[in-house]
């Protein structure tokens, strides 16, 4: 991606005012300060436990790019680890897909009757996911309303009917019902951001959709004792409305499998810091085994006013400005804080979106945005290499590296994110020859994505200054 000088001036006047954010230190177990050790290192022989598989993401390939080998291809090339069904029919126009008002269209029908369902459309849309060794997450309930006015994004009005329709979906899915499947998928979640009122609720009491919860998540647990339930996928980590549900679900029996939020960070430590105080929520409400899924987010370096305002070309630059919610900054903010969340609590994480308008890691057209290759890049060392093993980094430099069973494999990802240093970055090597030559994939300002060789020597890996970008070494 090369830009005229000019152009990049712009962008960085734009969205760097925007984007001002706090640099303080966000936690990791590697940031040390060793006056006689230096300050990057791998070692390739110290293993230190499984590499976390925290690049899920939302949405998958539409449905009229789904007729391509192509697009599956690049999709499956990522090797996400799950894909949340949330917004699906907003990325597949036309298609009565997922929501459970477009398998269940007549409210008034009978929820026992496997005629009044149309599964089809969703089966495929599903299918083509297994296809790609990822897991789904089915999200029960509707897609964000944006409209003027709201016509699912209500609380419904028979809870225990509605826990039926639910029921039935899962049934089809994983025990056969209505010429369906045994797919067996574990995570079915229940609703997405009731406290967005009101583009995804309608009652200002919290309390209502507690109640709401609690009905399904019985209803789904007496048939199916071993998938996950859980919610409230929360527009962000409030642990006072996470801590209320929870001492409900305890006080009425109902299972909390998993708890879910969102966050649209302009910072690092937005993403990485929440789950250290939703753990200790859940711990203390006595749900210990809770997983955590933060299965929504996206850099969002100026805030939800850069992206939803009314000024068409503020909007265009933020979505595809260098710096912004689709460029090299973002692409490396990506990496960084998958590498980061590797030493914290959270379960599981989805990035939003593979598909998409000014969200998708592949625009409207089809053309694969930049922070597109450091998801791929992501999903090959989870992949490939994912025994983790020993790093030492800084506070604007993260290093993940991985070996196979073997040891023969490695993989060494290192993600750069606002620094201002100019010195090269440096990392001594452990278990590797003492020089060598490794292939090497750069996503910066000057690269969508580049692939090229460097020379090592004397056990020290040299890498170019950068203020944000990624590398990705095979050696």
């Amino acid at each position: 991606m090369k830009t005229t000088p000019f152009f990049r001036i712009v962008c960085i006047m734009f969205v760097g005012v925007c984007a001002l954010v706090q640099t303080d230190t966000i936690r990791t177990t590697f940031a040390q300060d060793h006056k006689d050790s230096p300050a990057f290192s791998v070692d390739f022989t110290q293993k230190v436990g499984p590499v976390k598989q925290v690049n899920g993401v939302n949405c998958w390939i539409p449905f009229h790019s789904g007729s391509s080998p192509e697009f599956q291809q690049k999709a499956e090339a990522c090797r996400f680890s799950t894909v949340r069904l949330h917004d699906v029919p907003l990325t597949t126009h036309g298609m009565r897909l997922v929501d459970v008002h477009l398998i269940f269209g007549n409210p008034d029908a009978d929820p026992a009757d496997p005629r009044n369902y149309y599964f089809e459309q969703t089966d495929d849309y599903i299918k083509s996911i297994l296809d790609a060794g990822a897991v789904p997450i089915y999200r029960l309930g509707t897609s964000i309303e944006h409209s003027a006015n709201k016509y699912f994004a209500r609380n419904p009005k028979d809870a225990a009917k509605y826990a039926e329709i639910c029921a039935a979906i899962v049934r089809h899915y994983n025990a056969g019902w209505a010429d369906g499947h045994d797919w067996n998928l574990p995570y079915w979640e229940i609703w997405n951001e009731p406290n967005l009122i009101p583009q995804m609720w309608d009652d200002k009491n919290w309390d209502s959709y507690c109640k709401f919860y609690v009905v399904v998540a019985k209803r789904l647990r007496q048939e199916f004792p071993n998938i996950k339930i859980g919610g409230p996928a929360l527009t962000h980590a409030d642990c006072n409305m996470i801590k209320q549900l929870a001492d409900l679900c305890k006080q009425e029996g109902a299972p909390l499998d998993f708890v879910s939020w969102h966050c649209y960070p302009q910072t690092p430590e937005q993403l990485v810091d929440p789950p250290f105080e939703v753990r200790k929520t859940l711990d203390e409400a006595g749900f210990p085994n809770a997983e955590l899924h933060l299965n929504e987010w996206h850099y969002l370096p100026c805030g939800w006013k850069g992206v939803q305002g009314s000024v068409e070309d503020k909007v265009y630059w933020v979505v595809n400005a260098p710096e912004g919610l689709n460029g090299y900054v973002s692409a490396a903010f990506n990496t960084f804080v998958m590498t980061r969340w590797q030493d914290g609590p959270l379960t599981m994480a989805n990035f939003y979106s593979y598909s998409g308008t000014n969200w998708g890691l592949v625009d409207p057209y089809g053309q694969y945005r930049t922070p597109y290759y450091t998801m791929a890049m992501f999903g090959e060392l989870a992949s490939q290499t994912p025994i983790r093993v020993k790093t030492k980094d800084d506070d604007n430099v993260a290093l993940l590296a991985g070996i196979d069973e073997s040891g023969k494999t490695k993989r060494l990802l290192v993600s750069i994110f606002q620094r201002d240093e100019t010195n090269p970055i440096e990392i001594k090597l452990a278990g590797v020859p003492e020089s060598g030559e490794v292939s090497v994939d750069i996503v910066d300002f000057d690269h969508s994505f580049l692939e090229t060789k460097i020379q090592y020597q004397n056990s020290v890996l040299r890498l170019d200054s950068k203020d944000s970008g990624v590398y990705f070494i095979r050696f």
